[in-house]
C-alpha cells in the first residue's frame, strides 16, 4: 500500500513562551502533523508524543520539512509509526485525528538552538534554555488550543510517554486515555549517568564550541560518539551480534587508530555516524537533558507521587502501560513501580509486559505486540489490569 503524502504544518505562538526555569523565548515556532479527520466536535483527537530523536513525522510520507535544512535525510521520509498509524491500524486514521508535534529545542522545524533568535537574527547555539517535560506538555496544550481541541487520548512511547505523563498530570480534565509504551515516571540512575556521558561526548568534541559551532564545523564526531552510548541502550545486547551487519567495515571518519575487527563494531559505528548528519547536536543535548531530569514528583509541592497524580486519579483516567522484558532504558522492575504508583493512586490501569529479543525498540519494529491492547483502549475507554 503506497504512503499518503504528508506536510509539516506550523504554529507561530502571538506572543511568548515562559518555561519553568523562568527563560522567556519569543517568537516560538511549532512544527507539527495531522492525520485523518477532526470529527465536528473535536473529540477523536490522539495526540502522540514521539521518542528522543524522533519528529513531528510519524505517518506517511514527507521529502521536505521547511527550515531544516540537510537534516532532513532519506530515512526521515518515512514515518517513524507507519506500522501502527493508518486506516484500519490500531492508531485508526479512519476514526481518529492523531497530531504529533516536534518538541522544542528539536531540530525538525519547531524552535531550537539552530533557530535564529529574534534578538539578533542568529541562531540561539549556547544561548537556549533548558527545557523541562512540563515545558513540553504546555506547548503542546497551546497547540492544541490554537486548533480549538479540548480533549484528546494521549500516547508516547519512550521519552514521549514522559512528556504524555507530564501532560496529563497539568492538564488531567482535557484527557480521555492515557498509552505509555516503553516510558516510566522518572529516569533511573543508570541511565542518567548514560544520558550524562551522551552529553559529555558533544561537549568535549572540539567543534562543539560550547554550541555556537553553526558558523564553522558541525561537532559530529561528539555527536557520532553520543549515538553509540546511546544506541547500546536501544538495542537488546544479546542480540545485538544478530541485529549487526555481518560485515566489518571501515573507520567511518571516527577512528584514527583501530581499525574495526567485529561487526558489531562496524554496526556501532555505523549506527552514529549515520544518526550525525540528521540531527542537531544542540538539539540532542536539550532533549537528553530533559529526559535526564524528569521525575513526575517534581510537578508537586511537597514532591510526593500522591499530589502529582491528584488531578490524574480524579478525572479517572483510564491508563494503558507497556513494558518491554528486554529494555535497558526503562527497566521491567521500573515499570512495575510505576504502574504500582498508579494503582496506589487508584487510577485504572492495564499493564503488559512485551517478550521481545528487540530491546527498548520493539514498539517501532514489533507493533502486532501492541495493537489489541491499544485498540481496545481507545475503543472503550476502561481498561482491566491484568497481571
Amino acid at each position: 500500500m503506497q504512503l499518503p503524502t504528508v506536510q509539516t504544518r506550523f504554529l507561530d505562538l502571538p506572543g511568548s513562551f515562559s518555561l519553568r526555569n523562568g527563560a522567556v523565548l519569543d517568537k516560538v515556532r511549532v512544527a507539527y502533523e495531522q492525520y485523518g479527520a477532526l470529527t465536528p466536535e473535536k473529540d477523536n483527537v490522539i495526540l502522540l508524543f514521539h521518542a528522543l530523536s524522533g519528529s513531528q513525522h510519524a505517518y506517511g510520507y514527507n521529502p521536505e520539512v521547511p527550515g531544516t535544512g540537510s537534516l532532513w535525510k532519506p530515512e526521515n521520509h518515512e514515518g517513524w509509526w507507519n506500522s501502527i498509524i493508518g486506516p484500519g491500524k490500531p492508531l485508526d486514521t479512519d476514526r481518529f485525528c492523531i497530531i504529533c508535534a516536534n518538541y522544542l529545542g528539536g531540530c525538525y522545524g519547531t524552535t531550537g538552538p539552530a533557530s535564529p533568535s529574534p534578538t539578533d537574527g542568529l541562531p540561539y547555539g549556547s544561548r537556549f534554555p533548558h527545557v523541562e517535560a512540563a515545558d513540553q506538555a504546555r506547548l503542546q496544550a497551546l497547540l492544541l488550543d490554537s486548533l480549538g481541541i479540548e480533549r484528546i487520548h494521549l500516547a508516547g512511547p519512550s521519552v514521549g510517554g514522559l512528556i504524555a505523563l507530564s501532560f496529563a498530570c497539568q492538564f488531567p480534565e482535557r484527557v480521555r486515555s492515557f498509552i505509555s509504551i516503553g516510558s516510566g515516571y522518572r529516569a533511573s540512575i543508570e541511565h542518567r549517568l548514560s544520558l550524562f556521558e551522551q552529553i559529555l561526548a558533544i561537549e568535549l568534541d572540539p567543534d562543539f564550541r560550547g554550541g555556537d559551532y553553526y558558523q564553522g564545523p558541525a561537532p559530529k564526531k561528539g555527536l557520532a560518539f553520543a549515538r553509540i552510548i546511546g544506541h547500546k541502550s536501544f538495542v537488546y545486547q544479546e542480540g545485538l551480534e544478530q541485529r549487526a551487519r555481518k560485515e566489518v567495515g571501515g573507520k567511518s571518519g571516527l577512528l584514527t587508530w583501530m581499525t574495526p575487527t567485529r561487526s558489531t563494531q562496524s554496526y556501532m559505528l555505523h549506527q552514529g555516524t549515520k544518526f550525525a548528519e540528521r540531527f542537531d547536536a544542540n538539539a540532542y543535548i536539550r532533549i537528553a537533558d530533559m529526559w535526564a531530569e524528569f521525575d513526575i514528583r517534581d510537578h508537586a509541592p511537597d514532591g510526593t507521587f500522591k499530589t502529582a497524580l491528584e488531578g490524574f486519579r480524579r478525572a479517572g483516567i483510564p491508563s494503558l502501560v507497556f513494558s518491554i522484558d528486554t529494555d535497558c532504558c526503562f527497566r521491567p522492575a521500573e515499570q512495575q513501580d510505576f504502574v504500582a504508583q498508579l494503582e496506589s493512586a487508584r487510577i485504572p490501569v492495564e499493564f503488559h509486559t512485551i517478550v521481545s529479543t528487540k530491546g527498548h525498540d520493539s514498539f517501532l519494529l514489533e507493533p502486532e505486540l501492541y495493537a489489541e491492547p491499544i485498540r481496545r483502549i481507545l475503543a472503550e475507554g476502561h481498561p482491566e489490569h491484568t497481571p
